[in-house]
């Protein structure tokens, strides 16, 4: 249910801001932008390094929305699901939003920075054995965007994304030397590209 309602929150997000700006406060310079994306992401999940290293990467849809308060700054959102190419069942999946913003640009090709937050719900290998779990945590992740312009209205976009979960605590492992329990409390790095295209739908 929680996760229902965030993700209905993150839908109706970029309506509410539309309806609360006004041309006066961004020099009629606001926009609004929606999309889709393919995403391949390492879980960092027995395997560590970047996207593409690990053989169980992670594949899945990612919707997208942008709302730009001027050509070089706004938020964006975006809603993950990692669903596909797991091993024994395997699922992440994130709703992210947060600031972005425009660092270049050359003629059609425009580089972005970002620095998103959310939450991410994880599914481990063979849930529900013992040693697995399932479960929601908090995520920031920076990341990088470029974006090519093929028309007024359409967009090709590709994206980097580091996300963090500080507080993810894995199934501890059984020293069989000591007899003892050692907590996994390193946190989770996953990481990954996605590539897509953008529709503005509102906006220059």
């Amino acid at each position: 249910m929680v996760k229902k309602i965030g993700f209905l929150a993150f839908l109706l997000l970029p309506a509410a801001l539309v309806a609360q700006s006004t041309p006066a406060a961004t020099g009629g310079e606001a926009s609004i932008s929606a999309g889709a994306e393919m995403s391949v992401f390492n879980p960092d999940w027995a395997c560590a390094g970047i996207s593409i290293t690990c053989p169980n990467d992670l594949i899945g849809p990612t919707a997208v929305f942008e709302f730009d308060l001027h050509r070089k700054y706004g938020l964006e959102g975006e809603a993950r699901w990692l669903h596909w190419h797991g091993a024994g069942d395997f699922t992440e999946s994130n709703y992210l939003i947060g600031p972005h913003y425009r660092v270049a640009q050359f003629h059609r090709l425009s580089g972005w920075v970002k620095v998103d937050l959310g939450g991410g719900w994880i599914q481990t290998p063979y849930y529900p054995a013992a040693g697995s779990l399932k479960g929601s945590y908090f995520v920031y992740a920076p990341g990088g965007t470029l974006d090519y312009r093929l028309t007024h209205r359409l967009i090709i976009r590709g994206d980097y994304e580091y996300q963090l979960w500080p507080s993810f605590a894995g199934p501890p492992s059984y020293n069989s030397t000591t007899g003892t329990l050692n907590p996994n409390t390193s946190g989770l790095t996953p990481n990954g590209f996605s590539v897509g295209i953008m529709y503005r739908i509102l906006g220059p």
